[in-house]
């Protein structure tokens, strides 16, 4: 009898410690599920960040002149030039690679020959982290600028939303521009811009006067005194005087 109890109780023991077990589980997946349901309420509640909120990191391009004009638009009275700031980031394009991080391309807005806008978009390590899947275009983002340079006061989200059916070409829509862009322009522009063509400077509109030796330190010149040269001569004299400022230039 005594052996009887001893084996109920220690049944009746196992079966609490069992009931517990199963309580304790039970309360652990519930917490992990109302957690879980808790973060994706969050999510959709403001748990990202609210789209274009980075477009404050995106700085006017200081050099954007230099940069490489890779495409432009013209539709009635607006035109547009497109930027890249770097060969490196067109070349990329060109093998069949990402655009790099540091790649900026800029939109500058014509309207009736005068500038608008520029839009800028930016490519940074890291950039978009904080936005949704949903919102994130890449690594970019983007920034309205004045005709002054100035920070606009815009709703950068609607850049997002344009660039976003854009995801096959990393976000850009002159994708195709940029492939086909020829980039021996560049280089023959850099050869042009370095040599120094004086024959081909149109100098017939030029008047040029000898001066007498003796008026040369004269910082008043009686034009009425001097022999006006002819053309040959003239354009020979310009030509040596140009040829001067340059080397004097280049010496200095």
């Amino acid at each position: 009898m005594k052996k009887r109890l001893i084996h109920s109780f220690a049944l009746l023991l196992l079966l609490a410690l069992f009931s517990l077990t199963a309580c304790n589980n039970n309360d652990t997946d519930a917490k992990n599920t109302s957690q879980q349901e808790e973060s994706s309420s969050g999510a959709k509640s403001g748990e990202y960040a609210e789209i274009g909120s980075g477009a404050n990191l995106v700085k006017f391009p200081e050099d954007l002149e230099k940069g490489i004009v890779f495409a432009t638009y013209d539709r009635g009275d607006i035109h547009e030039n497109i930027y890249v700031n770097s060969r490196e980031a067109i070349e990329a394009v060109q093998n069949g690679d990402e655009l790099p991080s540091g790649t900026v391309i800029t939109l500058e807005g014509f309207r009736d020959g005068e500038i608008e806008h520029y839009l800028v978009m930016e490519k940074r390590t890291g950039w978009g982290s904080q936005y949704s899947p949903e919102e994130r275009n890449g690594e970019w983002e983007y920034q309205h600028f004045t005709p002054n340079r100035e920070v606009a006061k815009d709703n950068i989200g609607r850049c997002f939303s344009c660039h976003a059916n854009q995801e096959r070409d990393d976000y850009m829509n002159s994708m195709d521009q940029m492939k086909e862009f020829d980039l021996r322009e560049i280089s023959q522009s850099n050869k042009s811009s370095s040599d120094t063509p004086l024959a081909a400077i149109p100098t017939e509109h030029w008047k040029v006067s000898e001066i007498s030796a003796y008026m040369n330190d004269s910082k008043e010149v009686n034009k009425e005194e001097s022999n006006v040269m002819d053309d040959e001569e003239k354009v020979k004299k310009i030509q040596d005087v140009l040829l001067k400022m340059y080397l004097q230039q280049y010496k200095s």
